[in-house]
């Protein structure tokens, strides 16, 4: 399997999940119905698998590399960006023409030969290509929580600044990393709003507006997969 191009152009799309996605995240599959909700998805029909056309797949490895520096990498040193056991990962790139960038990443073996098997006519993508793009023209902070994960890209007028990964054990966590972007992102003293998608935590979101009371937080509730 071929990882796909997206962002072909020279304008941002915003990528929005579809009944033909699957997310896997924190180990877990989930499916998202017509109406946007997340639902645990289960292998199980046959018919149904061949409607699957994009696997998202949440794992650490994975790096974005500027247009003009990735074709002066070797393979040997991209993998290693990612990784110093490479004989476990299958790696794959994708070309964001929008932000001049590759995604860079890898899969494990095991996991991608389950999905070429089980899922066959899928095209696997990383978690973070749902929130690498952004439809808004002003800056803006996205995340996705999870229980021990939360994913935070940042934008500049739809230009993406940065996009990570972090492990996290309380909203303090979530917290910090998320004021840890905002100032690396430069957001301090500029207008932005807040993107929240995954699962419902009052304490951070209380938090930030305590902090950041001017700032407009969106929460997607169709994405918080332990209530919908």
């Amino acid at each position: 399997m071929k990882s796909k191009q997206v962002g072909i152009g020279n304008k941002s799309k915003s990528l929005k999940p579809s009944p033909t996605d699957i997310f896997i995240f924190e180990d877990n599959y989930f499916s998202v119905n017509e109406s946007g909700f997340w639902k645990e998805f289960k292998i199980s029909k046959k018919d149904d698998n061949f409607k699957i056309k994009n696997v998202y797949i949440d794992n650490p490895y994975f790096t974005i590399i500027p247009e003009e520096i990735f074709s002066n990498i070797s393979d040997d040193q991209k993998n290693k960006l990612l990784t110093n056991n490479q004989s476990q990962l299958n790696f794959f790139k994708s070309l964001h023409t929008a932000h001049g960038s590759f995604l860079y990443w890898g899969i494990k073996k095991s996991l991608n030969q389950k999905i070429q098997t089980e899922l066959p006519h899928s095209t696997p993508m990383h978690f973070c290509e749902s929130l690498m793009f952004s439809s808004d023209e002003g800056n803006k902070l996205k995340f996705f929580l999870g229980e021990k994960i939360i994913y935070i890209s940042s934008f500049l007028k739809n230009k993406l600044i940065l996009i990570n990964r972090y492990n996290i054990d309380s909203s303090d966590d979530s917290l910090y990393y998320l004021l840890s972007v905002i100032k690396e992102s430069k957001f301090i003293g500029e207008e932005f709003s807040i993107d929240h998608q995954g699962l419902d935590d009052q304490k951070l979101i209380s938090k930030i507006k305590e902090i950041l009371p001017e700032i407009k937080i969106y929460s997607h509730k169709e994405s918080d997969y332990k209530n919908s």
